[in-house]
């Protein structure tokens, strides 16, 4: 147990204090990070104030006191990226974004998709994925000539990245639309981005430094060098993403939520992770991976390895049934644009 001020006790469990602590606890001054952090009536005080200034939920005085009160006792709770981020300057900057907790996004463009998918991933946001060939083969091929992107840390770089979420997202980009739009390399410089370790006052937490970014824009281009003058192919798609999530998670605040969605029967897709097969790239870790089929009669053996022990188990969705009916069997709202999950498993 734990007493506020106002006598009221939070009643911790064996180390719901402890998470506490390590996920949403702030700095009570986010320029100093010497400073203390957070107790638990300083965040519930954060997020009553932002939900009077920043959300304008319009509580009486009475409303807001017996608010106060279920968040102390634990009797109740807003969104955990709420606790996190309500009150922040980001909030202020962003608005909901910063507030996601989850996404989906269909992979059908050589750009967009994957650029949303680091910014979205960049901000705390579970991201799903549909890499279904009905969608990946939307995509143009990759331009036949040889691309170099290159980092140059000097000022002659044709980019400088700048040390900012948006400047990581934007060298993501250029990379993309020079494999796939204008067929030119460029420089880019990371002199600007804060070394390892580092305090990130408006999201929180230390930076990464620029090297993971670095490996990363490396790794990305190796996939489409090896696609030149052809289409990229679902599994591709899934590497591509799985390493922006390496990227991400390289902050230590940040965590990469990852469901992907592909075909019954796309056996790359289904061997993705097949750690007992060897040589699979560790960035895989970073999604959970499902696989659409409306029709349990039609998922191939290998399906299965998963739940043999060859890998890991991948999941089951019919889309045709979350197009028809919710989570709770209502059939009143259809809606025929659901295209996927995101990773807290709701139709989207």
């Amino acid at each position: 147990m734990q007493t506020t001020e106002s006598g009221i006790e939070t009643p911790w469990g064996p180390v719901g204090y402890i998470v506490y602590k390590r996920t949403y606890s702030r700095r009570l001054n986010e320029n100093d990070p010497s400073s203390d952090t957070e107790e638990f009536t300083d965040t519930v005080d954060r997020v009553l104030r932002a939900c009077r200034t920043q959300l304008k939920v319009g509580f009486t005085e009475q409303e807001e006191e017996l608010f106060k009160k279920q968040l102390l006792t634990l009797k109740g709770s807003v969104a955990g990226r709420f606790l996190w981020q309500l009150g922040t300057k980001t909030v202020n900057k962003l608005g909901l974004p910063s507030l996601q907790n989850c996404s989906l996004t269909v992979i059908d463009d050589p750009v967009k998709p994957f650029t949303w998918c680091m910014d979205l991933l960049m901000l705390g946001c579970g991201v799903g994925i549909n890499i279904q060939k009905e969608h990946v083969y939307q995509i143009p091929k990759v331009i036949k000539k040889k691309i170099k992107v290159e980092r140059v840390d000097n000022a002659q770089a044709d980019y400088i990245v700048p040390d900012t979420r948006e400047g990581w997202v934007k060298l993501l980009g250029k990379t993309l639309k020079s494999y796939f739009y204008s067929g030119e390399g460029f420089t880019y410089s990371t002199q600007l981005i804060r070394g390892a370790g580092a305090p990130i006052k408006g999201f929180g937490g230390v930076a990464s430094g620029p090297e993971v970014l670095v490996e990363g824009i490396e790794e990305i281009c190796k996939i489409l060098d090896a696609r030149r003058g052809e289409k990229l192919r679902p599994i591709d798609c899934l590497d591509i993403v799985n390493i922006i999530g390496m990227i991400v998670i390289a902050g230590n605040v940040r965590r990469s939520a990852i469901i992907a969605m592909g075909d019954a029967d796309d056996f790359e897709f289904l061997r993705a992770k097949r750690w007992d097969l060897g040589n699979i790239p560790n960035w895989r870790a970073n999604s959970n991976n499902s696989v659409i089929c409306n029709d349990i009669n039609l998922l191939p053996e290998e399906f299965w390895e998963g739940y043999k022990g060859n890998g890991e188990c991948y999941g089951l969705i019919n889309l045709e049934a979350s197009r028809k009916q919710g989570r709770l069997g209502e059939t009143q709202y259809p809606d025929l644009n659901v295209q996927g999950y995101n990773p807290l498993n709701l139709a989207a």
